[in-house]
């Protein structure tokens, strides 16, 4: 479904400002990301995306099952900064950085108008990053606070350039 071209230009926007995320659509959620996958599961093309337990984006997803992807194509470093010192759950995100949100096509979201590259994705499957085994190193290094991720693959059915 991604063409190569889309494949990079996601790889390199988390590489380099990181993404966004959105969730929800009665109680819609926004959040940025510097961490994730694109791959292949269960013949599916899926991103994997990993969400701390505390934040409201996990509540959201954890009831909706979904989230959307929206890919910068310009600069919008200092919208992702700040996306990522504001809490769901004090402000409205979208308000709070007068952003443009958008109704995603396929599943209960919006997306960013300001985006250029849109991965729409339906969880199929959640794994708690605590669990039985897990490098002790790295458990240490990102862990130590004790608040773990749960990692989502969802299956992207929908990807479309954003006009």
């Amino acid at each position: 479904m991604l063409t190569s071209e889309q494949r990079k230009t996601v790889m390199a926007a988390l590489r380099n400002s990181g993404l966004f995320v959105s969730c929800g659509k009665e109680t819609p959620n926004l959040m940025s990301t510097h961490w994730g996958a694109l791959g292949s599961f269960w013949n599916r093309e899926v991103f994997v995306l990993p969400v701390r337990e505390g934040k409201r984006s996990h509540e959201v997803i954890e009831k909706v099952k979904s989230f959307a992807i929206s890919v910068p194509t310009a600069d919008m470093r200092n919208e992702i900064v700040l996306c990522d010192h504001l809490s769901g759950y004090a402000v409205n995100k979208f308000e709070e950085l007068h952003l443009h949100p958008k109704r995603a096509r396929r599943i209960p979201a919006y997306v960013l108008g300001e985006c250029g590259l849109i991965l729409e994705c339906k969880v199929l499957f959640a794994s708690p990053s605590a669990g039985a085994y897990f490098d002790p190193d790295l458990k240490g290094e990102m862990y130590a606070a004790k608040d773990p991720h749960t990692m989502y693959f969802g299956e992207i059915v929908a990807c479309y350039e954003n006009k």
